[in-house]
């Protein structure tokens, strides 16, 4: 998975150690301590290629790859997944153009399935304003793991409400491992 020290990221990496999975983490190394923390294999996400660092892992393939950035290293998360298994493009982080979109989703939709994958998008947003109904069900399905401490969500920093600017340009600078919260 790409984006893995992200709060997105980080969230799936629990939720699929809850459900035994091994995970394979992308990021930086200096997120790779706490990705071990969490119980995943990290693997350099910036500077080589993801693929060839996977399949050294996994000769095979993975059954199932999730990708949150798109671009080049969502055609690695195909190549790094086994025939017949799954990639599931959740985030458009390298999209810095209407081509890069279009170009992520030819590779997803149709590049994926000439190499013998199941590609498919996940947007949450869209799937709940369209269906509110999941949404009702896997909240208390979340708070369940949350109690049983299955997850625990990553609080990087806590500031006061008045502080959401600063906040948010702090997410955006990057180098934060967690949420941050913002506290009335």
């Amino acid at each position: 998975m790409t984006g893995a020290a992200g709060g997105v990221g980080q969230a799936l990496v629990q939720l699929l150690k809850a459900h035994g999975v091994r995970v394979i983490a992308a990021a930086s190394p200096r997120s790779h301590a706490m990705l071990r923390e969490m119980g995943a294999e990290p693997i350099e996400g910036r500077t080589g290629p993801i693929d060839a660092a996977t399949l050294a892992l996994v000769p095979g393939g993975v059954d199932a790859a999730f990708d949150a950035v798109g671009g080049a290293q969502l055609r690695q998360c195909i190549a790094a997944t086994r025939k017949g298994g799954a990639i599931v493009w959740y985030g458009f982080m390298a999209a810095s153009s209407l081509g890069t979109v279009i170009r992520n989703y030819w590779d997803i939709f149709v590049g994926a399935r000439l190499r013998g994958r199941r590609g498919s998008f996940y947007g949450i947003t869209q799937r709940y304003r369209s269906d509110p109904r999941p949404f009702r069900e896997d909240l208390p399905k979340l708070f369940a793991l949350l109690a049983e401490r299955k997850i625990a969500p990553k609080i990087a920093l806590r500031l006061p409400l008045s502080s959401a600017r600063e906040a948010n340009e702090r997410i955006e600078k990057g180098g934060i491992d967690g949420k941050i919260v913002l506290v009335a």
